[in-house]
């Protein structure tokens, strides 16, 4: 597994854009894009806080794109309601997951009074991926993030996302982002101070297209 730490977000990023634009194996994805691939990539940052909307902010000084918003991107995982203008929101996946016929407030229901009760569980862990829905060979889009897990460790909430398909110049921003939001919320239920976030990508991949803008930003 191809593991980076920094202490900053920008850094990490930099480093793991690098080593896929110049390790990673070309392909061509199912949707006929040129991509560059490392797997099992593992990123891990020890304090997010100080520069956690650095890697949104350079994104957006490119004339290429608009950016979502840092509220829309909180709200996509923190607001059970669908945002209008995606297929699915993680918010709705976390605090309303459906199967069976029942709904499940993943974040306020289980990992928090989990964690408050027991602060050494390993089973805070919250599922994103929904088989009843995205097992579905016909079904375009869904999850990039699998699952998202907690944990309490010497007075402070690590956070560890995993991501089975991530675009890692245009998506892992807003992933990292989201994260920290809920780091942020969890922390603040729970009384206890952040710690690292990290993310672990089955699929770390950039696309052809992307090259010359990840150059100008490693």
């Amino acid at each position: 597994m191809e593991s980076f730490k920094e202490s900053s977000t920008y850094k990490v990023w930099k480093k793991a854009l690098r080593h896929v634009l110049d390790e990673g194996d070309v392909f061509e994805d199912e949707d006929g894009r040129v991509c560059k691939e490392v797997s099992n990539m593992a990123l891990k940052i020890e304090d997010p806080e100080t520069d956690i909307k650095k890697p949104i902010n350079r994104l957006n000084s490119f004339d290429k794109w608009i950016y979502p918003s840092l509220d829309e991107i909180k709200n996509n995982i923190l607001s059970k309601d669908s945002s209008i203008g995606y297929e699915y929101s993680y918010g709705n996946r976390i605090l309303s997951y459906s199967g069976n016929g029942e709904e499940k407030d993943q974040l306020n229901d289980f990992v928090i009074p989990l964690l408050k009760k027991n602060p050494n569980s390993r089973r805070a862990v919250i599922n994103v991926w929904n088989p009843l829905v995205d097992s579905n060979f016909f079904k375009k889009e869904i999850p990039g993030v699998v699952s998202i897990d907690f944990k309490v460790r010497k007075g402070k909430l690590n956070v560890t996302e995993l991501i089975r398909s991530n675009d890692l110049f245009y998506g892992w921003p807003a992933n990292i982002y989201q994260i920290y939001c809920l780091q942020s919320f969890v922390s603040d239920k729970l009384n206890v101070e952040p710690g690292f976030l990290s993310t672990v990508s089955t699929s770390a991949h950039i696309f052809e297209e992307q090259f010359e803008y990840i150059e100008e930003v490693v």
